[in-house]
């Protein structure tokens, strides 16, 4: 009985007279839920565990505990701030307290300084990670302490003095740097300017000028994006080491450090766990590397002519050699997908889907113009240098790319057709005889039935033989072509090797045909006849002899 109140004397007379209400409200409820003699036993009420939302004590920026069950009627928030208010009066009057706890039936008594501040029951435990009272009572003790002696330092004017020296020599050390950093990153500008202007000024194509361009704006780029992070770094390192120099926002340096390991060693874990899919992809796109410049190698040898493969010619080389390196990158890809950090999850998968529905729709007619490229090129329909006429347009082969097909007329003018307008039109080339290289031209004329049709056979072969450029094997030859009301349509047809000058050479033809009719005094009847003309229709040689 001595040692009971010697325990209850050490208490505060704000704990004692609570701790009596609480055991006579307990003996109270006792008397009242006990059954009468001889009466039945009553079942005690079901109870209902009420879930309250979980209070934290913070004192000088820092968490002491915990509070998640009520107390005497005391909801968690209240017996937070209740506990909070007791800290600061408690450190205002006595400076430097001293924390120490006692144990009683419903919890463990925090005590600061001798005076009450709060009780931690078995309801504020957290059962999640297993909580202890013993561990419990561990944790406020540090925690509770560093706050006070904190919180004590900070009133220090010497202290405080200290920290805004070390925070100004902070900021002026971090600002050298960033200027150093932005420095340096101009002086790299500069010199990825000046490679740029000599590569440009030794390149000649415009194709290679355009790539080395584009190579140095993507440096450029990456130059910008590193001096940023370079900035960002050095701006974080400043606001952890300033935080930290002061003992309110030392929470927040922390925290910032935390932060900062807790992310480069999820990046390393992450890389690490990665390292073997990589390395696998890595093995599958070297291999792909290497049968694709196999691939280049042997067909570049086939359109130099150097040997031949599987009937591949050299017009057929090069896009071969383009279509069996795609599909090698392609097959190459579908097989280290699988691989590729993130490949299997929602995100990256949600994303792939994305992204080939949106080729499949926006792709298709670009698809169905490589395809056409292709029959085009297979189906050796024309080739580089052929005369075709396309629709109503004719001229000169002089690309077959994998989208369009390039033709240039005899004014000169280069026009592009796609390629599934080419194969989806009528296409006539002019180029393909067995003769060999060059091209037949063609002519007509109309002449009456009063000349006689040998004569004017000759006059059309000696027009033909005349003309620089009509070659005499194979011979020119004249077809009757149709038999009309008033007049006969006669063809001259001549072959030519020279394609490009064509016109000149037809225009000369047109000309000589004309003298030879005229020598003859044979009338040429086109466009139309309906009846002799008073006079006949020739030129007096005199004419067009002294031109």
């Amino acid at each position: 009985m001595t040692i009971r109140r010697r325990t209850w004397a050490r208490l505060p007379r704000p704990w004692l007279t609570g701790a009596v209400w609480l055991l006579l409200a307990s003996g109270s409820a006792a008397s009242a839920q006990s059954p009468a003699p001889g009466s039945d036993p009553v079942p005690p009420p079901t109870a209902v565990a009420e879930q309250l939302p979980p209070a934290q004590v913070r004192y000088f920026n820092r968490h002491i505990v915990t509070f998640r069950a009520r107390l005497f009627g005391n909801a968690p928030e209240r017996r937070a701030r209740a506990a909070e208010a007791n800290i600061a009066r408690i450190v205002d009057e006595n400076g430097i307290a001293e924390v120490s706890f006692q144990e009683q039936p419903q919890g463990t008594v925090i005590l600061l300084a001798d005076q009450f501040v709060a009780m931690v029951t078995p309801g504020d435990l957290d059962t999640l990670h297993n909580q202890t009272p013993a561990q419990a009572r561990a944790d406020v003790d540090q925690r509770l302490s560093e706050a006070v002696l904190q919180a004590e330092s900070a009133r220090n004017p010497r202290k405080l003095a200290m920290s805004v020296l070390w925070v100004v020599l902070a900021t002026l050390l971090a600002g050298g740097v960033a200027w150093l950093v932005r420095r340096s990153f101009v002086r790299l500008h500069g010199r990825l300017d000046a490679w740029r202007d000599q590569r440009i000024a030794k390149i000649k194509r415009d194709s290679a000028r355009h790539f080395a361009a584009g190579l140095t704006a993507g440096g450029r780029g990456l130059v910008k994006v590193a001096g940023w992070l370079v900035l960002l770094l050095v701006f974080e390192e400043w606001a952890r080491f300033s935080l930290g120099q002061f003992a309110f926002s030392q929470p927040w340096s922390n925290a910032m450090t935390g932060w900062l390991v807790g992310l480069l060693t999820s990046w390393a874990q992450s890389f690490v766990a990665a390292l073997p899919g990589l390395l696998t992809a890595a093995v599958i796109m070297l291999a792909a590397r290497i049968v694709a410049q196999s691939v280049n190698f042997t067909l570049r040898g086939v359109a130099s002519g150097r040997y031949n493969l599987l009937g591949i010619d050299k017009m057929l080389a090069e896009p071969t050699r383009k279509l069996m390196v795609a599909v090698v990158w392609l097959f190459a890809l579908a097989m280290a997908y699988p691989y590729l950090p993130g490949a299997q999850t929602p995100a990256f998968q949600g994303l792939s889907v994305f992204v080939g529905l949106m080729v499949s729709l926006g792709a298709s007619s670009i698809v169905g113009q490589a395809a056409g490229g292709f029959t085009l090129l297979y189906s050796r329909t024309m080739a580089l240098g052929d005369l075709v006429r396309i629709g109503d347009t004719e001229g000169q082969v002089q690309q077959i790319g994998l989208f369009t097909t390039r033709i240039r007329t005899p004014l000169g003018v280069e026009i592009s057709f796609p390629n599934n307008v080419v194969l989806g039109g009528q296409l006539k080339n002019f180029s393909r005889h067995p003769d060999g290289v060059g091209m037949w031209l063609e002519t007509a004329v109309t002449i009456g039935y009063d000349a006689p049709w040998r004569q004017v056979h000759r006059l059309l072969l000696d027009a033909a033989a005349r003309t620089a450029g009509v070659q005499s094997q194979p011979a020119p030859f004249v077809l009757q072509k149709e038999l009309m009301d008033f007049y006969v349509a006669y063809s001259l047809r001549v072959r030519v090797l020279d394609v490009d000058g064509r016109i000149r050479i037809l225009s000369e033809l047109h000309g000589n045909i004309q003298d030879a009719f005229n020598e003859a005094g044979v009338q040429i009847m086109s466009p139309n006849y309906e009846a002799d003309p008073a006079q006949p229709k020739l030129v007096a040689r005199d004419a067009f002899e002294g031109q």
